[in-house]
């Protein structure tokens, strides 16, 4: 099995349940509350390390980390790649639910903003076949950095282009498999945003990224599969479930990936499961805490009904 190293943000979540989102200017009351640990790289990392990958996260926070890295280890991540940044808090994300699921989210970066590229260890592939797993909630020098890296070094990269931001040819080019959801596939494409399944797989059959395969999370439709050596797409269907949070259900996707990639799954299969995954994780409150261990997903009576 190959180890997974993520690249990414740390923050405290703040999570906030309420009936309905507020309008502008709108002030609500929230039914539910829970404070956890959050940001794309920490969410990723304790996703792929709940279904037994080990994982080494690269990251920065503040001096008021330690309740979160302590979390983290009891999570089974590795964070000596992990710097404590004297001169800033970690960073924070406001995180509003309504009673259907959805959600925004408003972040201070802190800590994360200051991650650097001297920060990504000089070894970011240790082992033939390692996979690396990137997203945006960092700067985008470190980002560029981290995927060529990895993908000189022999790494499997998969990048997590979210929140969605440009990217260069020659960046894709270095990505095995990209991971935006729509949204960030418009925005990486310049497209209208589709509005079906086969308008997304339309488009995405039509789009000419140099990367070798790109996975499009659709939310409670799936997810959509191109690789580079085929001209058409295969669609992932999502189990129906009773979502009640989908925050970290992306993220949960993402580790997941990245997981089963790391046991010599085919990307097929691999995002197959990161659906199931994803989908479990939709069913609980919080980013991290919904997260799915190796068992609970693989339970046969939880495998037919996801």
């Amino acid at each position: 099995m190959s180890p997974i190293t993520v690249v990414g943000s740390v923050n405290r979540d703040f999570v906030l349940t309420v009936a309905d989102l507020p309008h502008a200017g709108e002030t609500v009351l929230a039914q539910h509350f829970v404070e956890g640990v959050g940001g794309k790289g920490a969410n990723q990392a304790v996703a792929a390390a709940r279904l037994g990958s080990p994982v080494r996260l690269v990251a920065r926070v503040g001096t008021d980390a330690d309740a979160i890295l302590d979390t983290l280890v009891s999570e089974g991540v590795d964070v000596e790649a992990v710097r404590t940044d004297e001169r800033a808090t970690t960073g924070i994300a406001a995180v509003v639910v309504d009673g259907s699921g959805e959600n925004t989210i408003v972040v201070n970066p802190g800590a994360n903003a200051d991650l650097d590229v001297d920060d990504l260890p000089d070894r970011l592939v240790r082992s033939a076949g390692e996979i690396v797993l990137v997203q945006h909630e960092i700067a985008p020098e470190v980002v560029e950095l981290a995927v060529l890296r990895a993908h000189e070094q022999g790494g499997v990269v998969v990048l997590n282009p979210a929140p969605a931001r440009p990217l260069d040819d020659r960046v894709l080019a270095a990505v095995d498999v990209l991971v935006p959801n729509l949204g960030e596939l418009v925005s990486l494409l310049g497209a209208d945003r589709p509005t079906s399944v086969d308008e997304a797989r339309a488009l995405l059959e039509r789009a000419a990224l140099p990367c070798r395969a790109v996975v499009v999370t659709l939310g409670a439709d799936g997810a959509v599969l191109k690789e580079a050596h085929d001209t058409t797409t295969l669609h992932v269907p999502a189990p129906t479930v009773d979502a009640i949070d989908t925050v970290g259900a992306g993220d949960t996707f993402c580790g997941a990936l990245a997981d089963a990639l790391a046991r010599g799954s085919g990307l097929p299969a691999a995002v197959e499961r990161a659906v199931r995954a994803a989908s479990h994780a939709a069913t609980g409150r919080g980013a991290q805490t919904s997260m799915p261990y190796a068992d609970q997903l693989d339970a046969p009576a939880v495998a037919s009904s996801l």
